[in-house]
């Protein structure tokens, strides 16, 4: 099964030496540098071929996932995780010139100003580069047509008000950096959120291709990924020896 909000992207593995799943359901920057890594993200990197040695024990608040890993507990932001991933995956396929469009089944109508209708003028090969269709329906309004693949269970609307907004900011002076925000930001956009269940497939699909891209550090926005509690520090908790 493919994770919630992202339909053209992970698939879940089959994948032995996982615990059953316990639902332990209760009620709930900066951009991103790939050169940081902490400490229990470069461990957990050494099993970056497989995450067989990872255990599902399972999902805290519909946000926080929690795992075993040989005498280390994992607690995972799934946010964060699956942010990060598609981060990677938009950033791939703008570098290549490939964002994959998805065509609305219902096209929306949107109202703009003249400012914004002027980024869409002086932007429009960027917008359509990142996966965008629009087309003029007279006055101020515009059709979006087509958005990222990646984002397609996102609101049409609200990904290219944020996009168009993004594009506008006076702050973001580097075309450059410019674009790694628009990523970012479409990533957050299209990342499962607090409060989505996962199935234990869904986990299963989650970590397998953190695993196969070796993204257990920070999200685009600098949080981190993954907590590691080592046995001896879980023993010193409980005053054991």
């Amino acid at each position: 099964l493919p994770l919630k909000r992202d339909s053209t992207s992970l698939t879940s593995p089959s994948h032995g030496q996982v615990a059953s799943p316990q639902q332990l359901q209760t009620s709930e920057p900066d951009c991103y540098s790939s050169g940081v890594r902490t400490e229990e993200s470069t461990a957990i990197s050494n099993r970056a071929a497989s995450y067989h040695g990872i255990q599902v024990i399972g999902q805290y608040k519909n946000l926080y996932i929690f795992c075993q890993a040989g005498e280390n507990l994992l607690v995972i932001d799934q946010h964060a995780a699956h942010e990060r991933l598609l981060y990677e995956k938009f950033r791939r396929q703008y570098s290549e010139n490939k964002v994959a469009s998805q065509s609305l089944l219902f096209p929306e109508t949107v109202e703009l100003s003249a400012f914004q209708i002027q980024l869409i003028e002086n932007n429009s090969k960027e917008l359509q580069r990142l996966g965008f269709s629009l087309q003029e329906f007279g006055g101020n309004s515009y059709v979006i047509s087509a958005i990222p693949a990646l984002a397609g269970q996102c609101s049409a609307s609200e990904i290219f008000y944020d996009t168009l907004d993004s594009f506008g900011r006076e702050d973001s002076q580097r075309t450059a950096g410019k674009l790694e925000n628009i990523l970012a930001t479409m990533a957050c956009k299209a990342a499962v959120r607090s409060g989505d269940a996962l199935s234990l497939e869904e986990i299963h699909a989650l970590l397998d291709a953190m695993a196969k891209e070796d993204l257990f550090s920070h999200c685009p926005h600098g949080r981190p990924v993954l907590k590691s509690f080592s046995d001896k520090e879980l023993k010193k908790w409980f005053y054991r020896t």
